[in-house]
């Protein structure tokens, strides 16, 4: 049975989840170049969530398709609301 790796960092600054988690080199997966289609860039917020956007109703569309947790958002959709607040994620990537 293969165990499943989690890829956890903080991550703050202005812009997308994804760009910031990008930017500090936790992988993200996207399929839809972050039109907020394809939910692969889904991620779990575990501490900071209320330095973030609300979700908005394409986010929250794709969310219910793809039955996420209360705790799970799409990164390319998210924007990060307070930027110098510390957001701690995790893609589940690996």
């Amino acid at each position: 049975m293969a165990r499943t790796r989690r890829a956890d960092r903080v991550v703050g600054g202005r812009g997308t989840l994804m760009a910031r988690c990008l930017a500090a080199s936790l992988p993200v997966a996207s399929a839809c170049s972050g039109r907020g289609a394809c939910a692969r860039c889904m991620v779990t917020v575990l501490e900071g969530a209320t330095c973030l956007s609300a979700p908005r109703l394409r986010e929250r569309r794709a969310l219910a398709r793809n039955l996420a947790e209360p705790d799970q958002r799409l990164s390319c959709q998210c924007r990060v609301a307070d930027p110098g607040g510390s957001i701690l994620v995790t893609t589940g990537y690996w």
